[in-house]
């Protein structure tokens, strides 16, 4: 009988290295801006600074303009501009030149000569997220590697952590862990997995987080204490989720999916999950703080206070924005969760994508494994925490439109993969299980058919 923890792990492993690997360096969205907050997380600086005037961007020298960053080393900006003679985003007609890779690796790190590098969207990020990238790049550090060969070492590490909190989320979760694995396995998910992204821990918290709260809300758990360790790891956890992205705050009201009696009391029932509840929004608010004092507008025409008077004031318009990015972006956010790689410019086959969808359905519609029960209760709290996270995700990007714009601009297919396998948990049933299922191996011949090509595509994209 096949596990699907280690099926996860045997394909999850050769092709996420091979993806680290392939995809030349910063071709995932932002992938140099957190490469340079990453770095800077390494040296032990956890906020970030502002300079007025002489700054260096992607390509630009800042003479007047208020900067946010910091003081890296003038050879991580040469690596970042060097390591392409052409600008491969947004242009599939670009091609990577190995050899511009090759000359890179070399380059001596030299850390006494530094600039002051401007990447105000990463800035503002926690330090949470950016702990695997920074660890590897420490480590790299102290060899005295150069800052190409860093960046592919933070991209191990991240894809390293990742890869364990998978493996966590599957062993643990009571319910249909080959959705898991079918979610953890799309195309886009393990390209994210292969680069510096802040998607990645994030991702893997979320999945852990999840299958963590389904294990202990399981009826047949109902007569066992919750412990303090138990306790403390699905706080530790809606913490650090909050702090990595604030959309994913509301998954932590599937506590309550979590059997009053395994808390013994009402009492500690109330005060254990609304201590993590009101823990994690004040870890929130304390970061806030910190980086409100060093908040440098994106645009002059962008006001996020503003926005957001505008939806309380015109709460039926935001529904109605909400309706209309759904039926103009729906498609295509639909293709970006499973497979538009790159900078959003390295599309997969459409039939890849369409399959990739039948078989997530499949696997939820009709669970290969149904070990475990639902019951409406739990599918109450699953729909509440998915419908919220949605909902704070959609309007957290609102905030970053013009203010009254008619759809919402920024979302990608990526920042639905958390709340994905609480999607897919709501068409759990186990009536249907004496329905055709789809085998294991079957799954596994499909899965290493959709990576292949996914290589296949990245391969042709950058170097064909």
């Amino acid at each position: 009988m096949l596990r699907p923890a280690v099926v996860f792990l045997r394909l999850a492993i050769p092709f996420g290295v091979i993806l680290t690997l392939l995809t030349p360096p910063f071709q995932s969205p932002d992938e140099y801006l957190h490469f340079y907050r990453a770095w800077q997380i390494a040296e032990g600086h956890w906020v970030a600074s502002q300079q007025q005037g002489d700054c260096y961007g992607y390509s630009r020298y800042f003479e007047d303009e208020l900067c946010l960053g910091g003081e890296l080393p003038q050879s991580v900006l040469t690596t970042v501009r060097q390591v392409s003679q052409e600008d491969l985003r947004f242009d599939s007609n670009q091609r990577q030149q190995p050899q511009d890779i090759v000359n890179l690796l070399p380059l001596p790190l030299s850390p006494e000569n530094r600039l002051f590098l401007n990447f105000k969207t990463t800035a503002l990020h926690s330090p949470i997220p950016y702990f695997p990238q920074a660890i590897g790049i420490a480590v790299g550090r102290v060899l005295h590697l150069s800052p190409l060969l860093l960046m592919y070492l933070g991209r191990l590490t991240n894809l390293a952590v990742w890869l364990l909190l998978l493996v966590g989320s599957i062993r643990l979760t009571p319910l249909n862990p080959w959705l898991l694995v079918g979610l953890a396995l799309t195309p886009m998910s393990l390209f994210q997995a292969a680069s510096l992204s802040v998607d990645v821990l994030t991702n893997g918290m979320a999945f852990l987080f999840v299958a963590l709260v389904l294990r202990q809300g399981q009826p047949e758990r109902t007569s066992d204490p919750l412990t303090l360790r138990d306790s403390l790891a699905l706080a530790g956890l809606a913490i650090a989720l909050s702090l990595a992205k604030l959309a994913y705050f509301p998954l932590t009201l599937l506590l309550f999916e979590i059997p009053r009696r395994r808390f013994g009391s009402w009492r500690r029932y109330i005060l254990t999950i609304g201590g993590v509840i009101l823990a994690s929004l004040l870890a929130v608010g304390l970061w806030s703080a910190v980086v409100s004092q060093i908040y440098i507008p994106l645009h002059p025409q962008l006001s996020p206070p503003a926005q957001l008077a505008f939806i309380l004031g015109h709460p039926l318009g935001f529904v109605a924005t909400l309706g209309r990015t759904v039926q103009q972006q729906g498609g295509e956010l639909a293709r970006q969760f499973i497979g538009v790689l790159g900078w959003l410019d390295t599309p997969l086959p459409g039939f890849l994508i369409a399959s990739y969808w039948g078989v997530l359905a499949w696997l939820a519609l009709i669970p290969i494994t149904a070990e475990g029960r639902l019951d409406w209760r739990h599918r109450g709290w699953l729909a509440i925490a998915a419908l919220s996270s949605i909902l704070v995700l959609c309007t957290l990007a609102y905030l970053w439109n013009f203010v009254g714009n008619p759809i919402i601009g920024g979302l990608q297919g990526r920042y639905f993969i958390p709340i994905a396998p609480l999607l897919g948990l709501l068409l759990y049933q186990r009536r249907w299980r004496r329905l055709p299922k789809l085998t294991p191996w079957l799954l596994v011949g499909y899965l290493l058919f959709s990576l292949t090509v996914t290589c296949l595509v990245v391969g042709d994209r950058y170097y064909g």
